[in-house]
Formats: structure tokens, C-alpha cells, sequence
């Protein structure tokens, strides 16, 4: 499969997880919006926003340093781009990314969540096995614990028919995160 073959998506670029509940909702976009400006709400699916701003990265940067202690956001991740959740599509996507983002000789990460579908038989794939299937083309180092570079791979359901693969590919600390005290400040 081609690169050109797949089909690319630009409806958000970057991911916030807040604490459950419509008022933590608002409340995560009145944050997000005093922090960075404008944002576009693609949609808002279990305690996720899916928003497109104007540069995803420096939104990362900008919240990680701006939000408040007592904030109801738990993380924000970054998006290069979304495509239909089908693993030959995130594998070729994910490759095309990593060519052109990573150095030669630096190590490489999956992370997946959620599950993706083999588009010849329809079938949800074992994490394993997705995982696999995108590293199988990539001739890069692997480095679980310490990769100079995660990609990631989100799959998001907007309804319940319609779902897509957000993929990221950058430093593991171009993610903020409550809980690991993240500052997505690396890049």
C-alpha cells in the first residue's frame, strides 16, 4: 500500500483529556481557551476534546505551563494527523511521519489506544498485533523505556459507527500529563 492510497483526515489536531462530567467539559475549554486562544470543538467524546488549533505543539507547550493546579484537564496531546482506524493505514502514515520526523539511528516507540481493525476481514486486532504490523517496515532502533521518539496512536470513537486513528510522532515529551507531571516543554 501506498501513502497516496490512504486517506488523511485534518478535522482535529490536538487531544485533551479532562476529569468526567459536563462542567469539567466547560470548564477544561474555558481553560484551554484563557490559556491559548481560540480553539475549534471537532467534538467532545468521554472526557476527550477534540479540537484544531492553529499549531498543536506550541498548544501542548502553552497549556503545560499555563494551567492551574486545581485544573480539570488530565492531558493534552498533540496530532499530526487522523486516518480511518485500519492498521495498513496507520502503518503507512505512521512510516511517512517517522521518515521525515526522525534522525537517523534514533529510537522509536508504539504506543496504542484503543483498537484497530484489519481492513481485509473487518476484524478488531490484538494491541500485539497492531503494534507489530506498524513497526514491521520501520528500520529504526527500538526503545521501550527511553525512545527519542513515541508515536502514538489514538483511536477515537466520534459516534458510535464512526471512529478515527490519531497519530503523533514526536518526543515523549511533547505530552502534557497530570499524573506524570509532563510539561510537554521539549520541543
Amino acid at each position: 500500500m501506498t501513502t497516496e492510497d490512504v486517506p488523511r483526515y485534518r478535522l482535529f489536531n490536538l487531544i485533551v483529556a479532562h476529569e468526567p462530567g459536563y462542567h469539567s467539559m466547560r470548564k477544561a475549554l474555558r481553560e484551554i481557551e484563557s490559556i491559548i486562544g481560540r480553539a475549534r470543538l471537532f467534538d467532545a467524546p468521554r472526557s476527550l476534546l477534540l479540537l484544531k488549533v492553529e499549531d498543536p505543539y506550541d498548544a501542548v507547550r502553552r497549556i503545560a505551563r499555563g494551567v492551574p493546579d486545581d485544573s480539570v484537564i488530565l492531558r493534552a496531546v498533540p496530532i499530526d494527523l487522523e486516518v480511518s482506524p485500519y492498521v495498513d493505514y496507520v502503518a503507512a502514515v505512521v512510516k511517512d511521519l517517522l521518515m521525515s520526523k526522525a534522525d537517523e539511528g534514533a529510537s522509536f516507540a508504539i504506543r496504542l489506544e484503543g483498537r484497530l481493525y484489519d481492513r481485509e476481514t473487518g476484524k478488531l486486532l490484538h494491541k500485539r498485533e497492531a503494534i507489530e504490523a506498524i513497526a514491521e517496515n520501520i528500520d529504526l532502533p527500538v526503545d521501550l523505556d527511553n525512545p527519542d521518539i513515541l508515536v502514538l496512536v489514538k483511536v477515537v470513537r466520534v459516534h458510535r459507527s464512526l471512529g478515527y486513528a490519531a497519530v503523533m510522532v514526536a518526543p515523549p515529551c511533547a505530552i502534557y500529563s497530570r499524573a506524570h507531571h509532563r510539561r510537554g516543554v521539549c520541543i
